[in-house]
């Protein structure tokens, strides 16, 4: 059975009248990738900073590792935060240090002898790749440069926890891939968890085991990613995976369909665990109806296939009928009208 390492319990934090979080209830596994996301103003950065007790919640608990940090003095606090490294979306790198004095600095101010601090920071610029620009200042380097200093800088005291807050949101994609790419290979080699705070549905996709989705300071659905991906309930988590799958068109798509594909057009979803492929397979021999993909696709989640298809089916009104009845006993299907 999975240990917990972070467990929120009725966690609520107001700004004086303002209500950013309201009755959260998450447990989070040691060693798993966990992913929170939402629109600006969902509290998802509020959330994360109540992880370290940057922010304190005014009601319920935040335990990190079996303790609950909202009842800790500062003094202890301190303590906790040690085992929590965060990255951040403008890196928040001092301008003055090198790369390997910014690195440095959180083992300088954890009393560590300067042998142990060359050490560890030579170790790590090896790591995330950037050991070539020890030497160099922040305003030398690119965008993906910057964050790998910043995730280096992060696990240099060796924590438990890594807290990225939209990581990435100021990369460019291929910047973003390689950035993803490292944050999981912490969580392998070093066995870190990590909690990925984000508003794009692609760097979920990418990279957590599994997600919790807020808005207006509640969770209103989370589970294993493949699951909330192959059948999201709620509008907003719809919303969302439909940015990585383009699952439904939209109307400029949808009006230059309708102008080639006279035909009746559904939405139906796919996955490992719903399969068309049967039904389809018999559409003209048995239902007299053939049927084309005109919108969609279909993306791979680690082992698992999930999507939607847009399909015109064209024939008699009667046999398109029975069909899409049937392609609704296998996956969810919704029809165009």
């Amino acid at each position: 059975m999975s240990t917990p390492i972070i467990e929120f319990r009725g966690a609520g934090k107001n700004f004086g009248d303002v209500t950013a979080l309201a009755g959260v209830d998450l447990s989070i596994d040691a060693g798993e990738i966990y992913a929170v996301i939402g629109h600006s103003g969902a509290g998802k950065s509020t959330l994360v900073r109540l992880i370290n007790a940057l922010e304190r919640a005014t009601s319920g608990e935040v335990l990190v590792d079996g303790v609950d940090i909202t009842k800790l003095s500062e003094r202890r606090l301190r303590e906790v935060r040690l085992g929590i490294g965060m990255v951040f979306q403008q890196f928040n790198l001092m301008r003055s240090r090198t790369v390997f004095g910014n690195v440095a600095y959180p083992l300088k101010v954890a009393g560590w002898a300067k042998a142990d601090r060359e050490r560890r920071v030579t170790e790590l610029l090896k790591f995330v790749g950037i050991a070539d620009k020890a030497w160099q200042y922040p305003d030398q380097l690119s965008g993906g440069q910057k964050q790998r200093v910043g995730i280096a800088r992060a696990l240099a005291t060796n924590p438990k926890i890594l807290l990225a807050d939209e990581s990435t949101s100021a990369l460019d994609p291929e910047t973003t891939g390689e950035v993803l790419r490292l944050l999981k290979r912490v969580n392998s080699e070093f066995g870190v968890t990590i909690v990925v705070i984000t508003h794009e549905m692609e760097v979920v996709r990418e990279i957590a085991d599994r997600v919790a989705v807020l808005k207006d300071g509640k969770v209103i659905e989370h589970g294993p990613v493949r699951e909330v991906f192959a059948a999201p309930r709620e509008p907003t988590t719809k919303t969302f995976v439909e940015t990585v799958l383009r699952a439904r068109p939209d109307p400029a798509d949808l009006a230059r369909i309708r102008e080639r594909h006279p035909g009746r057009l559904v939405i139906a979803r796919v996955s490992d665990d719903r399969r068309i492929g049967p039904v389809l397979s018999e559409a003209i021999s048995r239902y007299d109806v053939r049927f084309e993909v005109v919108h969609g696709g279909v993306k791979e989640l680690g082992s698992t296939s999930f999507g939607s298809l847009t399909l015109e089916l064209i024939g008699a009104d009667a046999a398109v009928d029975k069909l899409i009845a049937d392609l609704r006993a296998a996956t969810d299907v919704e029809e165009l009208v």
